[in-house]
């Protein structure tokens, strides 16, 4: 459960300032039918590096990782599989306090998305790309003079599909192949942590 989160300093350290982000999501299906019914969100991790200015944008870059389980009681047999995300991005955010203690950051990712499904049905792991846009909205308390803490919610909208080729069948048992089109998306929810990082 998480997506990002930037540092507000207060006086200590007034203007631009440069702030490292992690977060830790739980990721829950939407978009694509077949995608939100057979596929279960366990993780998504976020590594930002964002530059601030004084007014409140922030600019970064980041990296994303995801991980997605197969239901497999969905399936007669003994049918497993998993898909993993892995996405460099870009990232603009504007940042509003709410008093000294907290704030607010609104913000939008977009990136490349390069997804590797495999499951016991495939010899090979089925490999997708696509690009992705991530809307933001985090509330944040600040811990200490270098730390914060909050929380995010995210919509992440990637353009491809889930469908039986993900896992090497051709078609999914008692389901329409009409709920195999249509691009996927991702809700998530979380926690996050912001570090500040001081001008020499």
């Amino acid at each position: 459960m998480f997506t990002t989160n930037s540092f507000y300093c207060q006086e200590k350290a007034p203007g631009d300032h440069a702030v490292i982000m992690s977060n830790f999501k739980l990721p829950k299906t939407l978009g694509n039918k077949s995608f939100k019914g057979l596929m279960s969100g366990l993780a998504n991790i976020d590594l930002i590096y964002q530059y601030n200015l004084a007014k409140g944008i922030g600019f970064g870059m980041g990296f994303s990782y995801s991980y997605y389980e197969l239901n497999g009681s969905a399936f007669q047999g003994n049918v497993v599989g998993q898909m993993e995300g892995y996405n460099p991005f870009l990232k603009i955010s504007k940042r509003n306090e709410v008093n000294e203690n907290s704030y607010l950051e609104l913000s939008v990712s977009g990136g490349y998305n390069m997804l590797n499904t495999s499951g016991n049905q495939c010899s090979d792991i089925f490999k997708q790309e696509a690009f992705n846009v991530t809307p933001q909205l985090g509330f944040y308390m600040v811990s200490s003079e270098f730390l914060s803490f909050g929380i995010v919610v995210s919509y992440n909208y990637f353009d491809t599909e889930f469908s039986p080729a993900n896992i090497c069948m051709t078609s999914f048992p008692g389901i329409d192949p009409g709920n195999s089109i249509g691009n996927s998306h991702v809700f998530s929810v979380g926690f996050g942590f912001s570090t500040y990082l001081p001008k020499k």
